[in-house]
């Protein structure tokens, strides 16, 4: 058994994460600024505190096994009406994380929520995890600086150094306890109350991830690093299929999947939103044995069903 900590232990990925784990026997922490219905079923203990307070994150961190630092702002129209805000939480809140962590007498294994978002606009496709690294947005740029923290701290000239593993995730969906704003729950949201779905551009082309897949890829993670894995340590991984799929090919297949009578209204796009991104799962899979499983029609037949009786009892 390992006693685990999840920084965002409230969010969507975070309380699967903590259920999974709990399930196979670790005991569990939750740190978030808040806690709702997601995080109901987890029984180990659940502690506010920010992530930009190191006093808090020290003493969370202290006599864990491993880390894994989700807490985050966490979308792109977030950080450009917040910079300050998403500047502290993604990368101050990293720094405490990881220097809790170095100092920590039990030197915890570490795991970063990182983005797509960091590559920026695809150069090739499908995108692996060397393509050139150029932010479009605020949100990407404190993602990217982030990482480049959590390799600075495996500096070997450090003592202790500490070797984070990355995750890079690419638009997760698939559970109710998503963020409404998010595209594929705003999408299913307004399908099944036939209200008209305005796409913000439509042609961009991105890489949905159902939620039980990305989990499965950070258990695999997770276990090879338990293993003392050489090739895990300080490596970065993506979670996607390898399938893109348009923003307005979504609408369409959401609108049929829910039988709605919803329109689809065309709207300029955001100019810091990335137009291309389908990522290579060959290293993930090469490195850890992880697949995805779950086709994109699949895993929305099941987001329906789990949506269709919270939305039509609102």
């Amino acid at each position: 058994m390992s006693r685990v900590l999840i920084t965002g232990g409230n969010g969507f990925i975070g309380s699967h994460l903590a259920e999974k784990l709990e399930a196979m026997g670790d005991s569990v922490t939750l740190f978030d600024t808040r806690f709702n219905g997601n995080a109901d079923a987890v029984h180990g203990p659940k502690v506010r505190g920010d992530i930009r307070d190191y006093s808090a994150v020290k003493e969370a961190v202290a006599g864990q096994d491993a880390v894994f630092h989700l807490a985050a702002v966490s979308r792109v129209a977030w950080g450009q009406q917040d910079p300050y805000t998403c500047w502290t939480t993604n990368l101050l809140g990293t720094l405490n994380v990881l220097e809790a962590c170095r100092k920590s007498e039990r030197r915890p294994a570490l795991f970063y929520a990182s983005s797509r978002e960091v590559y920026g606009e695809a150069q090739y496709l499908p995108v692996d995890e060397d393509h050139p690294k150029m932010p479009r947005s605020i949100y990407g740029m404190t993602k990217l600086c982030a990482e480049r923290a959590c390799g600075s701290y495996a500096d070997p000239s450090l003592s202790p150094s500490l070797h984070p593993i990355i995750f890079r995730f690419s638009n997760v969906y698939g559970s109710e306890r998503d963020l409404p704003e998010r595209v594929i729950p705003k999408f299913m949201t307004k399908a099944i109350l036939g209200e008209d779905i305005t796409l913000y551009g439509g042609e961009q082309v991105l890489d949905f991830t159902y939620i039980d897949d990305t989990i499965s890829g950070i258990l695999k993670a997770f276990a090879a690093s338990l293993d003392g894995g050489s090739e895990v340590p300080g490596q970065e991984f993506h979670f996607v299929t390898g399938r893109g799929v348009s923003v307005s090919e979504l609408a369409t297949m959401i609108v049929a999947l829910t039988d709605s009578g919803s329109r689809i209204i065309q709207s300029p796009a955001n100019d810091f939103e990335v137009r291309r991104f389908v990522g290579d799962p060959g290293k993930s899979h090469k490195v850890l044995g992880h697949e995805p499983r779950v086709r994109l029609e699949e895993g929305l037949k099941i987001l329906r069903e789990r949506m269709l009786p919270i939305v039509t009892d609102a």
